[in-house]
């Protein structure tokens, strides 16, 4: 389980947990490298959540990185991290989409940018460190159509 230090900041947090709110019925995870158009690499997590659990829970994300600016969390497994949280635009990406940066308050050039992507009851989560490049948004389009496209 992961904690946020402030409760506003939870649903952030909760993208880090195995045991978030919103528990998804279905989940599955991919390392992104170069050769798949993904820029300089990063990590893809697909879940799929009962009806309307994909749609609060980005609507509790977009709460908490508007209104969350310092980020701290920490784990049951002894971890804890520090941070600022900055919103990122996503170019409207699916059927709602949300981007933001965090940088570690430890060592400022380290960071993380992560955008959350919407597909009917579907939540894709996109994470690259601070030393890679962003996931390109058309790499994020294609899974969305994908996405789409299997729900038929």
């Amino acid at each position: 389980m992961v904690t946020a230090a402030d409760p506003v900041c939870q649903p952030v947090a909760d993208l880090r947990s195995v045991t978030p709110k919103h528990e998804a019925t279905g989940t599955a995870w991919a390392s992104l490298g170069a050769g798949d158009g993904a820029g300089g690499g990063g990590s893809v997590v697909l879940t799929s959540y009962p009806e309307g659990g994909a749609k609060a829970w980005m609507s509790e994300l977009r709460a908490a990185v508007s209104t969350c600016r310092d980020f701290v969390a920490s784990s049951e497994r002894g971890w804890k991290d520090r941070g600022t949280l900055k919103v990122s635009p996503t170019d409207g990406i699916g059927d709602e989409s949300l981007g933001f940066s965090t940088v570690s308050a430890e060592d400022p050039g380290k960071g993380q940018a992560m955008t959350i992507v919407r597909t009917d009851g579907s939540l894709a989560v996109y994470l690259t460190s601070s030393e890679g490049e962003p996931i390109p948004a058309a790499l994020m389009k294609t899974q969305h159509e994908r996405l789409r496209e299997a729900r038929k």
